[in-house]
């Protein structure tokens, strides 16, 4: 039996990833920093997958054990026999796995076969960071071995994974809840030797464009519906999709990004109206539960100049298009200030102290001179006479449901 070793034992680790390995018939390892889990699984030795709106899909995953970080000795023997490896740990945590991963082979040995490791994080050059952070921390001969034998890639994350209900969450803490969606390209330029074959991936040539065409297309239309949502008091992500207000900012949002990426990439037209249908219909989909502040999380990271907002709106500049829907999600984001998100609060505090020029300085790293900073500004305008920044605490209040 073919086997895999998973850094993580979260939502995407067992619900995308893990489901995958164990329809292809693969020996499954997880390696988790939360001991809870780690040992739920090894004593339930099952988990279920729950595939929202077809549970003919469902999966009960067996067939695989779990160590946590500090069992060195178990990692390396699993990391040594595996066929493939992957990462899900969430960007924030790549360095920390990193740095784990050549500790550990510092001490055993890098393998002298090829092996590939993929990282799985809907985060910017997750497959650069998660390198980098390995080579820093090996020895210069181990450094040799792992250039020589070793693939470090990445994949693009197509599935959501949800939270249930809190009922649910605490009768079955091992469960996942995932979005019908199976299809995981990775990059093929990276790899060495021969990958497996493993149910729904695809090793892809074409990696970056498709990488940009995802983000700028998912990614910043999620921002526009979450950033928009948290500002007018939805709750959930299906529910602002599906607003009469949001669904019509995303008609010219979907116009905004598909020009765009077809004057950047030359991506067929129909072939990226498509991708945006099918982009649109995943968060309008009523059976993903998903909060409206999960996917608002983390603004700063969000606002950064080669992420979802400024970068498509540089590049539609840059072609003549003026991307107004997305100018004015950047002004919305400005003003994400939940309570229970670090980065938003820290957002908050600079707004305030500083002023939002300090702000696309040096957060969005916007020029003062360029045409979108100034684009910013007024777009910041017109979501206060809007009322938007001012109301949004009532709506929050008022109006988390939109039949309520």
């Amino acid at each position: 039996m073919k086997k895999a070793i998973i850094f993580g034992a979260g939502k995407i680790a067992k619900g995308f990833i893990g489901q995958l390995l164990y329809l292809s018939n693969f020996e499954i390892c997880f390696v988790d920093v939360y001991k809870p889990m780690v040992d739920l699984l090894n004593a339930l030795k099952k988990y279920h997958v729950h595939v929202l709106g077809n549970s003919k899909l469902d999966s009960e995953v067996t067939g695989f054990q779990a160590f946590t970080f500090d069992q060195n000795k178990d990692i390396y023997k699993a990391f040594k026999e595996a066929d493939v490896a992957f990462v899900s740990v969430g960007g924030n945590n790549l360095p920390s796995v990193g740095k784990n991963l050549a500790e550990i082979l510092n001490v055993f040995g890098v393998p002298k076969r090829n092996l590939n490791i993929v990282a799985c994080e809907n985060w910017k050059d997750a497959g650069k960071v998660l390198k980098q952070s390995i080579l820093e921390h090996l020895t210069k001969e181990n450094t040799d071995l792992f250039e020589t034998y070793i693939g470090v890639t990445e994949a693009v994350m197509m599935r959501t994974a949800t939270q249930p209900d809190e009922k649910l969450a605490k009768e079955h803490p091992e469960d996942v809840w995932v979005q019908n969606y199976w299809y995981l390209p990775i990059d093929k330029s990276r790899t060495k030797g021969d990958f497996p074959n493993i149910q729904s991936v695809e090793l892809m040539d074409n990696f970056g464009n498709f990488l940009l065409q995802k983000m700028y297309t998912n990614n910043t239309s999620n921002a526009v519906i979450a950033y928009t949502g948290y500002l007018l008091g939805y709750e959930m992500i299906a529910q602002a999709a599906n607003s009469p207000e949001i669904s019509k900012i995303l008609d010219t949002t979907y116009d905004e990004i598909n020009a765009i990426l077809e004057a950047e990439l030359h991506v067929d037209p129909q072939q990226q109206k498509d991708f945006s249908i099918k982009a649109r219909a995943k968060y309008m989909d009523w059976t993903i539960v998903d909060k409206v502040i999960r996917h608002a999380k983390d603004p700063i990271r969000k606002l950064g100049p080669d992420d979802r907002l400024i970068g498509p709106c540089r590049m539609g500049i840059r072609h003549g298009i003026y991307p107004k829907t997305i100018i004015e999600t950047i002004a919305k984001a400005l003003y994400f200030d939940e309570i229970t998100d670090e980065s938003a609060q820290k957002l908050k505090k600079m707004r305030k102290e500083k002023g939002i020029p300090y702000v696309l300085e040096h957060v969005c790293q916007l020029d003062s001179e360029e045409p979108l900073y100034n684009c910013v500004l007024k777009a910041v305008e017109k979501i206060q006479k809007e009322g938007l920044t001012k109301n949004h605490e009532y709506n929050r209040h008022y109006r988390r449901w939109p039949n309520g």
